[in-house]
């Protein structure tokens, strides 16, 4: 009896590190397939699920009223100014007025927009979501960003709690 639990237990702990093998196979799969996919030479593709909306909405509208496009679905085009460095995760889409973009947001890993879509446009289809921080949230968040770019960030800047107005990505198309 006592030779049946000692053999149990091995088997189970051998389950556990095939398992644990595994998984760290899997991840690191996961992580040579993103890398490939950040660094694509050509961005021209389609990104994530088929784009099913036609009207399109301006940038500069969501920026100016925000909450009437909360949870909503929106079609937006503009050109890609910034991608995400590190695993192709977001990328920044110019709006119709001078100096404005709007970030779009997708689920890690299940769309990567690679480095070279800084430039292209895009149409991108998601939903209009607000991210409420507090001011503790918001310096990481600030921090993370600035490291993310590599700028100098100045935590006496972050003065309370801020809210983030972006799109969750859900499918793009990149042109040329």
């Amino acid at each position: 009896m006592k030779r049946l639990s000692v053999v149990l237990i091995m088997l189970a702990v051998l389950a556990l590190v095939a398992c644990s093998k595994s998984d760290s196979n899997e991840q690191a799969a996961q992580a040579d397939t993103e890398q490939n996919a950040l660094q694509k030479a050509d961005p021209v593709g389609t990104y994530g699920k088929d784009i099913t909306l036609s009207d399109t909405i301006q940038v500069s509208e969501i920026i100016d009223n925000p909450e009437a496009y909360e949870g909503k679905a929106v079609l937006i085009r503009g050109n890609v100014v910034d991608v995400c460095q590190k695993r192709g995760c977001w990328i920044e889409v110019s709006g119709d007025r001078p100096y404005e973009k709007i970030t779009v947001k997708v689920n890690d890993g299940e769309i990567v927009f690679p480095l070279s879509a800084k430039g292209s446009h895009a149409v991108v289809e998601g939903m209009v979501e607000r991210i409420e921080l507090t001011e503790e949230q918001a310096l990481k968040w600030k921090t993370h960003q600035a490291e993310e770019r590599g700028e100098t960030f100045d935590p006496a800047s972050v003065t309370g709690p801020l809210t983030i107005w972006r799109i969750k990505g859900v499918g793009a198309e990149i042109k040329g």
